[in-house]
């Protein structure tokens, strides 16, 4: 199951302002390379040690690959890729390579990895309920005269 809290949003969209409910997932953790490589080992005949090795050379390759340009794919995982753009200009001449900015690493993931969204479950999370009633009572005291 994946937890999720219930968040506050003011939506603006309409003539008077109005709060919305969402609800968000939350993280129960986070997994590291150390972790990853225990659990991998266990799968194959590498040792936790070359896992760790190959997932960090692999992190050095993705960025070199990156800079130049290129798209990283790794199968059943997913596509690796630079985002980027610049302002807009009036010319075509204009637009050079020091007006670029990259904006960040972007990732697409594979079919295989999109298929486990059908499988994911939500529980509801206790932890934020107290900071709903603080947004609620936060908004209730700016809006009641």
């Amino acid at each position: 199951m994946t937890d999720y809290v219930v968040r506050t949003k003011m939506d603006k969209s309409g003539d008077e302002e109005k709060v919305r409910y969402y609800g968000v997932p939350v993280t129960s953790g986070q997994v590291g390379v150390k972790e990853l490589a225990r659990d991998i080992c266990s799968r194959c005949s590498l040792n936790a040690a070359d896992v760790h090795a190959a997932v960090v050379a692999l992190g050095d390759v993705m960025r070199n690959y990156l800079l130049k340009g290129n798209t990283v794919y790794l199968e059943d995982i997913g596509l690796f890729s630079i985002s980027a753009s610049s302002e807009g200009f009036d010319t075509p001449d204009e637009c050079t390579p020091s007006k670029m900015k990259a904006q960040r690493v972007c990732f697409k993931a594979d079919k295989g990895m999109r298929s486990i969204l059908r499988k994911v479950k939500f529980q509801r999370s206790n932890r934020a309920v107290t900071k709903i009633n603080k947004q609620i009572k936060k908004y209730e005291d700016n809006t009641i005269p």
